[in-house]
């Protein structure tokens, strides 16, 4: 297999998709913020904040053990088929058991957003069986199907929401919405991609099994939950919906800001997997994993630097005047965002090399970081302190994941990356004390000079854009299916 092709047309699937998706979620978002300004977008995100934490355990974190062992590419279609049915069945029972306690706790303490609430739920449910498809499908290689099916979920979703807006301005009717679209995307599989049975399996003996090693990965999903999610909850009970309102839009802008290095660590995962179990491709490896490392980092730096500079751009075109308070609060997310990608990097590293005890530690650590900051932070701060509180703790987990990760440090591109970063840390801290930080003009060039040092350096290579280029430079069936994508097995 040719690595770098196959990531490129993995990335290129995703990228599509992806595109479209944050796109048109961006535009019904903002299309929210004017419908139901502070308060009601603030209840959509804590919703968005608040429910996946009950379906935290719904299959003990076997799912996550599974995708990893299906990237290895070493498991029989019968027993993948099993696996994946004894999931389906695990999940849908837990979920049945859970909502009517979910709904009664919740009529209490959110009465006034109980039924969205509930309409959530459920919508989680139906994504998490979509999600665990796409793991299966993603394992071999097969990305156009997901992106697909992720475009059609979301253009659903904003005709249907839109419409439905119109006629009542209620954020329950966002809520029906989504599971329709979720319906639509479910219809999609069932009847263009499902290769083998959906039904009902039970074994025990097989549930002990995956749930046991499942497990760290259920913990890590706990804890990365609380620890990306928790400011949003705590803001609410701290600050009131106006303050999540605000938090909520820097963070869409983070969302999207991430779009890059998430989709292309998510296009290389199955890649990197296979080769590291590869007794004979480790140089390869290796080769391939500073590859990455080197992109994820300069497309960071960029980005992050550009949605630093254009913060109230930004924030003032796409958002009314009331939302001005998400400018700082952007600028501040953005200096974590570079950590952000590097941690995301490392921590699948951890899980190739099957070390997910180790990363279980690392994310409970910085989370109980990133609870007490929010503790001390949002009080005198607001979402400020909370904005804050996610910086501190990022910086905390990138420095003990990279020392708990075997790797092979390549000491020539580590001090590289240093470079750039302090001398932005300087060239930023030039700006704020001249008065220049809304200055486009020094903000413009302080990004051609991050482009210019990235190439002459050796952080970004021509090579590495080919990486991206080659699969266009095909034809339009070859850049997106491959010999082994004709049919799924």
């Amino acid at each position: 297999m040719d690595y770098n092709q196959q990531a490129g047309k993995n990335f290129i699937w995703l990228t599509v998709a992806q595109a479209a998706v944050r796109v048109l979620g961006l535009v019904f978002y903002l299309f929210l913020a004017y419908k139901l300004r502070e308060q009601g977008i603030g209840e959509y995100n804590f919703i968005g904040s608040f429910v996946p934490f009950w379906f935290i355990v719904i299959d003990f974190g076997a799912g996550e053990y599974l995708y990893r062992e299906w990237t290895k590419r070493q498991l029989p279609k019968e027993e993948i088929e099993k696996d994946f049915n004894i999931l389906f069945t695990t999940r849908f029972f837990i979920t049945v058991a859970v909502f009517i306690p979910f709904v009664v706790i919740n009529y209490f303490i959110n009465r006034q957003i109980v039924l969205p609430l509930a309409l959530f739920y459920v919508s989680m449910f139906v994504a998490m069986f979509l999600h665990l498809y796409d793991l299966y499908l993603q394992s071999k290689n097969l990305f156009r199907y997901t992106a697909i099916r992720q475009v059609i979920e979301k253009s659903v979703m904003v005709l249907v929401g839109a419409a439905l807006l119109y006629f009542n301005v209620s954020l329950t009717m966002v809520f029906i919405a989504m599971l329709v679209s979720q319906f639509a995307s479910a219809l999609y599989y069932y009847l263009r991609v499902v290769s083998f049975r959906i039904r009902f399996v039970w074994d025990w003996q097989r549930c002990r099994i995956l749930f046991s090693r499942g497990l760290p990965f259920m913990f890590i999903a706990i804890f990365a939950s609380i620890y990306s999610r928790i400011d949003m909850v705590m803001l609410r009970y701290m600050n009131g919906f106006d303050s999540v309102g605000w938090y909520g839009a820097a963070y869409k802008f983070l969302d999207i800001s991430s779009l890059f290095s998430v989709l292309f660590i998510s296009s290389i995962f199955p890649l990197l997997s296979e080769l590291y179990n590869s007794g004979e491709a480790k140089e390869k490896f290796w080769q391939f994993y500073y590859q990455a490392l080197r992109i994820i980092f300069s497309f960071g730096v960029i980005v992050s630097l550009s949605f630093i500079a254009f913060a109230p751009l930004l924030v003032n075109w796409f958002f009314p005047a009331s939302f001005s308070p998400s400018i700082l609060a952007l600028r501040i997310l953005m200096i974590a965002q570079v950590l952000m990608f590097m941690s995301l990097f490392f921590n699948n590293l951890l899980v190739i090399q099957n070390k997910e005890h180790k990363s279980l530690l690392i994310i409970i650590f910085s989370a109980v970081i990133n609870i007490g900051l929010n503790f001390i932070l949002i009080p005198k701060f607001s979402l400020y302190g909370a904005a804050w509180a996610t910086v501190v703790a990022e910086v905390c987990n990138l420095c003990i994941l990279q020392y708990f990760v075997s790797w092979r440090k390549n000491t020539s591109i580590l001090f590289k990356m240093a470079l750039v970063i302090c001398g932005n840390a300087l060239a930023l801290s030039l700006l704020k004390a001249y008065g220049l930080t809304n200055n486009y003009f020094a903000d413009a060039l302080i990004l051609l000079a991050n482009m210019l040092t990235l190439f002459r350096i050796g952080l970004i290579t021509r090579e590495d854009i080919k990486l991206f280029i080659n699969p266009i430079h095909s034809k339009f069936r070859s850049m997106f299916v491959s010999a082994g994508d004709q049919t799924i097995n």
